[in-house]
């Protein structure tokens, strides 16, 4: 009889009880490695082998040896929803400070804060991917508190409309019903005998989730509506969906920017002394 293949739940519960609960977890969808706090491509046995193997994998496996079962869990099982306090602080420090993110593969800086911080150094990939977008869809003003701009313009055949700050807002969240009303109430003040629903026909805002979902709750009301993203984060996000398929080519990228990061300053300075030359050498001769 042929081999009845299994489903990816039942396989995924098989990796689990196989190497351990403390090792991975599955919510049916993906295979989850507490350790590392990373997804594994669990398609085959061999490439859930072959994650085991690697070396950040058996230090994180050593160091979780020596700490305490419950702070073991705290510090390293990370569910995908709930995303690590730590991870996002990081990079909020990171960003604030203008440091490269590249700096945390730097073996002695790794080191020394998995010393002190007693917690794994996450890879900037993890970072950029999961937390990276977070600190910027997040965006606070000086003292800290969420700030919506609500800008509006006219639309013109033929050539662009000037374009208005209606209304700053402070939110205590930013999340879709926040933004509706807040969407809301700016409406009110450019209309304040009554918002005109029907001349409102184009919202422009970022991709993130809850910009989407707020367009989307307010379409009732706003019938002539059409929400429309922005063209460079669809483009981000099918450029990361294309990078998790090509690692190999990822990874040769990175490492050929990371050799010429250090160099292009004076690669940039040695071009506009030889710039600076040529024009000079030109003006003499000119005279």
């Amino acid at each position: 009889m042929p081999k009845v293949k299994c489903s990816t739940v039942s396989r995924l519960r098989a990796f689990v009880q196989e190497f351990g609960h403390n090792i991975f977890s599955t919510d049916g969808l993906v295979l989850f490695c507490k350790i590392c706090n990373v997804k594994v491509t669990a398609e085959k046995r061999f490439a859930v082998q072959q994650h085991l193997s690697r070396d950040k994998h058996i230090n994180g496996v050593e160091r979780s040896k020596s700490q305490n079962e419950k702070n073991n869990t705290q510090s390293f099982i990370t569910d995908v929803p709930n995303r690590s306090e730590y991870f996002l602080d990081l990079t909020r420090t990171f960003l604030s400070c203008n440091i490269p993110l590249n700096k945390l593969e730097n073996p002695a800086f790794s080191k020394f804060l998995e010393k002190y911080t007693n917690k794994q150094t996450p890879d900037r990939s993890t970072l950029r991917k999961n937390y990276v977008s977070i600190c910027y869809d997040e965006t606070t003003d000086a003292n800290g508190r969420y700030i919506a701009n609500i800008m509006i313009g006219i639309l013109e055949v033929g050539n662009i409309g000037k374009m208005f700050l209606l209304n700053s807002e402070v939110l205590e969240k930013t999340n879709h019903s926040a933004i509706a009303k807040v969407l809301d109430k700016s409406l009110s003040i450019l209309w304040s005998q009554g918002i005109i629903h029907d001349n409102v026909l184009l919202f422009l805002s970022d991709a993130a989730p809850y910009m989407v979902k707020a367009a989307t709750s307010i379409q009732t009301y706003y019938s002539k509506m059409i929400h429309v993203t922005c063209l460079a984060h669809a483009l981000h996000r099918v450029a990361e969906e294309i990078r998790i398929h090509f690692p190999n080519v990822d990874e040769l990228i990175n490492n050929y920017k990371n050799l010429l990061a250090d160099n292009r300053i004076s690669f940039l300075f040695e071009n506009l002394k030889q710039a600076l030359v040529v024009q000079c050498k030109s003006s003499e001769c000119t005279d």
